[in-house]
């Protein structure tokens, strides 16, 4: 097998549990199915910090966004990160790593500043999200679960992570029309989506594996029966579900009423 990958899971204690903590798990089953040994760290407080070749930033509530960030400060992260280790911050990670983030009041606070992103408040929206196929980093398309009040606005010419098919995302106005989903910069990788988004979607954790190992050319496919039929059925679901909010929509007022009655 090649050399080990280190994968850490950074102040799991601080974020809440929305299944974020399955995704190091996700990594060790996906590296061994591409012949990679990953082995998998936790880091619960700043002088147990290790260098790692991924970093794994979890979801928490909006409150806990700035004790997160003091955490994450206190680490050598920044460093690490521009060595080239890949970060994968999911949901309000994403708030702690990026330049500037909103509290529940609306106040604006300094991130860490990895991700070339800044958030704002929005309207609220929750709900199963699906990706459109990316050729370009040789993704299907993926679901995930998406729940917050924030538009994250991309700088740099920073790239989204997903262009969306059903969703909310970013919440930008994109050139192209379409709805985009998280940021991908260099090795840094964040998204609002959750539900644990690399269980549920391994070609995803490929993408991942292959940042940190430096891989340039796509992986041989891998037959994901169990998981592939679950995340289809759930696709379909969701599909289904956007025809009926859409038949709705085009319906007068007057009826959609009635329907609801």
């Amino acid at each position: 097998m090649s050399p080990a990958l280190t994968v850490a899971t950074l102040f799991p204690l601080a974020t809440v549990a929305a299944a974020d903590e399955a995704n190091a798990a996700a990594l060790v089953r996906r590296g061994a199915a591409r012949d990679l040994t990953v082995e998998t760290v936790t880091v619960d407080r700043a002088d147990s910090f290790v260098d790692a070749d991924v970093y794994l930033v979890g979801g928490t509530g909006r409150g806990g966004v700035g004790a997160l960030v003091e955490a994450l400060g206190s680490t050598d992260l920044l460093a690490r990160v521009a060595d080239g280790a890949v970060l994968f911050a999911v949901d309000a990670g994403l708030d702690a790593v990026a330049r500037s983030w909103v509290d529940a009041s609306g106040g604006r606070h300094k991130g860490l500043g990895l991700a070339p992103v800044t958030v704002h408040a929005a309207s609220e929206s929750t709900g199963t999200v699906v990706t459109q196929p990316d050729p370009s980093l040789d993704l299907p398309a993926l679901v995930g679960w998406e729940a917050n009040d924030l538009r994250t606005v991309r700088e740099d010419g920073a790239r989204p992570l997903f262009t969306l098919e059903i969703g909310a995302g970013n919440r930008t106005d994109e050139p192209d029309g379409a709805a985009a989903e998280g940021v991908l910069a260099g090795s840094v990788m964040g998204t609002r989506l959750h539900g644990p988004l690399l269980a549920l979607n391994p070609e995803l954790a490929d993408l991942v594996l292959a940042r940190a190992t430096g891989r340039d050319e796509p992986w041989t496919t891998l037959q994901s029966g169990s998981v592939e039929r679950a995340r289809r059925e759930r696709i379909a679901e969701t599909r289904r579900g956007a025809r009926r909010t859409d038949w709705r929509r085009r319906l007068p007022k007057s009826l959609a009423a009635r329907l609801r009655g």
